[in-house]
């Protein structure tokens, strides 16, 4: 794995003087199966869990789940966007939950499969945060010319133990975002905020109405994707909305839908917004649709593929 470059290195050719911002090339969904899991031995992840939270009586979820790790994910995904990695020179892969098969994180694994040899980071444990705080990372590689393309990996398993304090994925599904100096789809830089009363365990706050923490980017925007976490309207027209039980990729998987059925306004700009229910992390991204019909898609050789 390389060495991370000085913030501000110019390592590529995206660093041109008045270039564009980096901008979204495509979104890419991807949904898997029990036949995408890399092995049936589930004795190592048992042996795991039971040494952080002690003798489990019933491991009927470990035994009957798909596990289908994140490793099985960067796979499928690397052999199905080969063709569009060949550039990529920043990786970046987002979780929000463990691994079901935990003896080494993905992005070990994309170091041998990526050509060329990309830069490789990881985001994980910041619940929906995770894939705004990636994208925020490759805007700033790409704006300042460090990176030149990027991937964001975000990514989804539903093999996990029972626990009522946080939302389980309802599927195993990954979303992948290529970003570039050329993209389709212009947006600006990502931003996270921090509640400091839910940070300090006071009273939950009316955060999603006009006088909120989105308010300075509602007035900009032609419409919102709302996350699922949102629980009031947004003073904007909702273009659509995550579905419950996907506490990382729900938004974005709402974005590759819409681009995919080209519904939203032509050249509108939209407000992507979403918080989490447990962290207290408010997240926003604002970016632009293309004017004419969408964006040419990679579309992956599989029945699987959502939405």
């Amino acid at each position: 794995m390389p060495l991370t470059p000085h913030p501000g290195t110019r390592r590529s050719p995206a660093a041109r003087d008045g270039a564009a911002g980096p901008s979204i090339e495509r979104v890419i969904p991807f949904a898997f199966t029990a036949a995408d899991s890399g092995g049936n031995d589930t004795r190592p992840y048992r042996d795991h869990v039971e040494s952080v939270y002690g003798a489990l009586q019933d491991f009927s979820w470990l035994e009957d789940g798909t596990a289908v790790s994140y490793h099985d994910m960067a796979r499928v995904i690397a052999r199905e966007l080969a063709a569009d990695l060949v550039d990529v020179d920043l990786v970046i892969t987002v979780d929000a939950s463990p691994d079901c098969r935990h003896q080494s994180f993905p992005s070990c694994l994309l170091a041998d499969l990526m050509p060329g040899d990309p830069m490789l980071l990881g985001v994980s444990e910041q619940g929906v945060a995770g894939p705004f705080t990636a994208l925020r990372i490759a805007y700033d590689r790409l704006a300042d010319g460090s990176s030149r393309r990027a991937l964001v990996l975000v990514m989804e398993q539903s093999t996990l133990p029972p626990d009522d304090r946080a939302v389980r994925p309802a599927r195993d599904v990954a979303v992948a975002l290529l970003l570039g100096p050329d993209g389709a789809i212009p947006l600006e830089r990502p931003v996270v905020t921090v509640d400091g009363r839910r940070a300090a365990g006071g009273p939950e706050p009316a955060e999603d109405g006009p006088d909120g923490p989105y308010a300075p980017y509602a007035p900009r925007a032609d419409g919102v994707i709302a996350g699922a976490g949102l629980t009031r309207p947004l003073p904007d027209a909702v273009l659509a909305r995550a579905e419950p039980g996907h506490p990382c990729a729900g938004v974005w998987l709402a974005l590759a839908g819409l681009l995919k059925e080209a519904d939203g306004p032509a050249g509108g700009r939209v407000l992507l917004a979403d918080r989490d229910p447990v962290l207290p992390y408010h997240c926003a991204l604002l970016l632009t649709l293309p004017a004419g019909r969408a964006p040419a898609r990679v579309a992956p050789r599989r029945k699987e593929l959502v939405p």
